[in-house]
């Protein structure tokens, strides 16, 4: 049974869950402007970007609670309540690694090697596409919430599903790519910035990971 079968105004619910996984999307997307203000050095910028984040985060955790709301009696259902609630786990963590990427940037003013900015951006630019697939995804819901449909609004990913499949591993090679970037540059870097470039590809790693993960749990919702 279609887990959504569960829930008294399905498509309700699913609005509410596009409009979570969308409040993610957007607090993901400001890694890139985020990035964008380190690399150039404005730490303004970077505060007021943080301050973005923050306020998406609050807003994420307030529709959250509603949806939790929703599907407390559904746990014990087979696959329902279960993937339900593990994809809003995903989810949370999404936002919250995305937050703790825009914390880190904060702490300290920190000069990035220009050596170092073309793998930093790329590495940036996959998570926040992987985080954009996952969202397709839910937009790809039908109004009855019974079976994802191709995204034709979004531009540019035709079968969603794939796109984020595809993509698995690839945050992973990128971090690789990036750290041995940085340490090869250890000699110009001081060691608070390299353990500081680290933890940043820690936490973006966490985004894509639990980005792909939560586009798993949406498949399983719906079979």
């Amino acid at each position: 049974m279609n887990a959504f079968n569960r829930i008294a105004e399905p498509a309700l619910f699913v609005q509410q869950l596009y409009a979570h996984s969308l409040s993610i999307r957007q607090s993901v997307a400001m890694t890139q402007p985020l990035t964008e203000a380190l690399l150039a050095e404005d730490h303004e910028r970077v505060w007021a970007v943080h301050e973005q984040i923050c306020r998406i985060t609050d807003e994420v955790g307030q529709i959250k609670l509603s949806l939790y709301a929703q599907i407390k009696n559904m746990h014990f259902h087979p696959t329902g309540g279960y993937a339900i609630s593990q994809y809003l786990a995903c989810q949370d963590k999404v936002a919250n690694s995305a937050q703790e990427f825009a914390d880190l940037l904060v702490l300290r003013k920190t000069a990035i090697p220009i050596e170092l900015h073309a793998d930093f951006r790329a590495f940036v630019s996959h998570v926040v596409n992987v985080s954009r697939g996952a969202t397709c995804l839910m937009q790809g819901l039908s109004p009855e919430a019974q079976t994802l449909c191709a995204d034709t609004e979004l531009g540019g990913l035709p079968d969603p599903v794939r796109e984020v499949c595809d993509g698995k591993g690839q945050a992973r090679r990128l971090r690789r790519k990036f750290t041995r970037r940085v340490y090869s540059l250890e000699e110009q870097l001081d060691p608070v910035a390299i353990m500081l470039l680290d933890n940043c590809c820690a936490v973006l790693h966490q985004v894509a990971d639990n980005a792909e993960h939560a586009a798993d749990y949406l498949c399983l919702m719906v079979r």
